[in-house]
């Protein structure tokens, strides 16, 4: 009795595995594949569904499944998803199998996917009193029914997978939020220039797909999607009879237009946390860079450049080309990319232009 109440070394394993999701810098969706995956590992189930809420006042919906086709899936949702909503806002776990009354459960299951279901478990997933959702895991591999041992284990991987997704959850709103601000932001500059009017959304736009062909990581797209959209914060700080020139600036004006990035860069030091910043930095500091080391401010030359600075001055050059001015009229696509190209190896770097390149000719 008393070896069936301890945990075997596989099942610890596995709960300091989950454990150490909590730091992880793992993409949300990530999270939740895992989370189900090794929800179904550590009480040896056949298959599983993790339902959660995708907003405050939205309904639960399978947001990750193992061992189950969509059509499976769907099923599953339309038949459970009143009883999965009630038993987590009750917050108790419980077992279903046949002797427990868990017929009708266990028949739309098997008709959902197609096999005979002989016992469930549902888990509500519920951290400091805020209802999350709800684990669904269902038939034991080995042919058993899930137990009350399966239950302790259960409740113990769903009290961590709660405080897991509710991090991921308050990471994924911060997120939201710094890059709402970093929108207001450079919309309030664009709006100063009628002329510039979304160019830096476009810019953004252009760097991503430049970094989704070179594979950048998730993680690095982010930074370089912020980065891009601040990179002209600095003209910010340019007085409107330079930024708003109709015609092309005279040497004074033109050294007083040159300071944005740095005044940019000044700005963005001001903001916390410093190590999210620093890439972001990169990209503001360095995008007037010139790959053979004639740009601003800094006289950088090849990969001297940050990376992220160096994909941005690629699609600002773009935007910039083909956008129209008081004084000139903006050239075609295909005209801009072959000044893209004729400048590749001079100003950008000619790896990057040939992926962006690529990039333009697929959409």
């Amino acid at each position: 009795m008393e070896q069936r109440n301890v945990f075997t070394a596989e099942e610890v394993e596995i709960l300091i595995e989950v454990s150490a999701l909590l730091s992880s810098d793992l993409r949300g969706e990530e999270i939740l594949e895992i989370l189900m995956e090794q929800a179904v590992f550590l009480v040896k189930a056949e298959t599983g569904i993790l339902w959660l809420r995708p907003g405050e006042e939205k309904d639960l919906v399978p947001v990750a499944a193992y061992g189950l086709d969509f059509a499976s899936v769907n099923l599953l949702h339309k038949q459970f998803k009143g009883y999965v909503e009630s038993l987590t806002v009750g917050g108790k776990s419980i077992i279903t199998k046949e002797k427990t009354g868990g017929n009708i459960l266990l028949e739309n299951a098997s008709f959902a996917m197609n096999m005979a279901v002989k016992s469930m478990v549902f888990l509500p997933l519920i951290n400091k009193g805020r209802i999350l959702g709800c684990l669904q895991l269902m038939n034991k591999q080995d042919g058993g029914v899930f137990g009350p041992r399966d239950l302790r284990l259960c409740n113990t991987f769903a009290s961590q997978a709660a405080v897991i997704i509710d991090n991921s959850f308050l990471i994924a709103n911060q997120e939201k939020l710094m890059l709402s601000l970093i929108r207001a932001l450079s919309s309030a500059l664009d709006a100063r220039d009628p002329y510039t009017q979304g160019h830096s959304e476009r810019v953004s736009k252009l760097a991503l797909l430049i970094a989704r062909e070179i594979q950048m990581s998730h993680k690095q797209q982010v930074v370089l999607q912020r980065a891009a959209l601040l990179h002209d914060v600095g003209k910010i700080g340019i007085r409107d009879n330079v930024l708003l020139e109709p015609g092309p600036l005279d040497e004074q004006r033109w050294q007083i237009m040159k300071s944005h990035p740095v005044i940019g860069a000044q700005i963005i030091q001001q903001i916390e946390p410093k190590s999210m910043m620093q890439q972001i930095y990169d990209g503001v500091m360095y995008h007037q860079e010139k790959y053979d080391g004639t740009g601003y401010p800094s006289g950088l030359r090849g990969k001297e450049i940050p990376l992220v600075a160096r994909i941005i001055a690629i699609a600002d050059a773009y935007d910039a080309i083909t956008s129209d001015r008081p004084y000139r009229k903006g050239k075609d696509a295909k005209e801009a990319l072959e000044e893209i190209e004729r400048c590749a190896g001079k100003h950008f770097d000619p790896q990057l232009v040939q992926a962006f390149l690529r990039a333009m000719a697929e959409q």
